[in-house]
């Protein structure tokens, strides 16, 4: 009975928004609604995440691999700042097809593999000298594995660069254009917040996305109806990833784990990040992984 009416509650506060409310950036993203819209956002969003964070240095003359590397922009990236070769794979065939045309339309010597298990990479072990897992990591569900196979794949020396949203973010469940409410994944079930998903979209009111269509353009039926669990996020937590590092035989190098942005409480958002629950008020973490000598 409880769960209904906290359904209820979440699914009548969004509907506020789809229903003529406040439209924000985060619920109403312009690029949301147009796939090449999206392409040129994200874009500009890798290349933040890696300028912000990170150097072209860190790449410069390397064995590159990008891993989920998505249509290749970061991959394309690497390669125009030096890296000595760049190998992107992902687990989606159609980013996979995209990447490799949009690497010959440019020119550009990347290469790229459809990796169905990502704890199996064709790679000889130690061929690799940097990896790069941008905006990705919540997403690989046989995480303790893929970390396994980086350490596999990497050279002595060698360095996994990563920008990652966690879990207990306040919208790390990934569902803020439908449900514009943070962290309602901390006391709603997964099975909760995919009824609530369900009637947003059937709703007259809920503007579809651009991944609510299928490749002819059709809308696709109801994807949250009847489901129960999340099978694309991992729900990984800062504490567990670092220990699954460090079974791996990898050794953390750098670690960031950066508050809210904003300068609106700035001093509070930098203490909350300290606590020994920093997955619930971080923006982001980054990390820069090694693999010993």
């Amino acid at each position: 009975m409880i769960n209904r009416i906290i359904e209820e509650a979440v699914f009548r506060l969004s509907m506020r928004t789809h229903a003529g409310g406040c439209k924000t950036d985060r619920s109403h993203r312009a690029a949301t609604f147009s796939a090449d819209e999206y392409d040129g956002w994200r874009d500009e969003a890798l290349m933040d995440q890696f300028t912000g964070h990170f150097h072209w240095d860190q790449v410069k003359g390397k064995r590159v691999l990008d891993f989920g590397c998505g249509g290749g922009q970061l991959s394309f990236a690497a390669k125009q700042n030096g890296a000595r070769s760049v190998l992107g794979v992902d687990v989606i065939p159609l980013r996979i097809s995209r990447a490799t045309a949009q690497a010959a339309s440019m020119g550009l010597d990347v290469q790229f593999a459809l990796v169905e298990d990502p704890k199996r990479i064709d790679v000889p072990d130690g061929s690799i000298d940097v990896i790069l897992c941008f905006d990705v990591m919540e997403h690989v569900m046989n995480y303790e594995a893929a970390v396994q196979e980086w350490a596999r794949a990497l050279a002595p020396g060698g360095a996994v660069l990563i920008w990652w949203g966690v879990w207990w973010h306040p919208y790390g469940h990934h569902l803020q254009t439908m449900i514009p409410l943070p962290w309602v994944h901390t006391f709603m079930s997964d099975e909760s917040l995919f009824r609530v998903l369900a009637r947003i979209y059937d709703s007259t009111h809920f503007q579809p996305r651009i991944w609510h269509f299928d490749e002819e353009g059709k809308r696709i039926a109801n994807p949250y109806k009847g489901k129960k669990r999340f099978d694309d996020l991992n729900k990984l937590t800062i504490r567990q990833f670092d220990a699954v590092v460090a079974k791996a035989g990898l050794r953390i190098k750098r670690k960031e784990v950066l508050p809210f942005t904003g300068k609106r409480l700035a001093a509070v958002k930098k203490l909350l990040v300290r606590t020994p629950w920093p997955d619930f008020f971080a923006s982001r973490v980054i990390y820069e992984l090694e693999k010993p000598a």
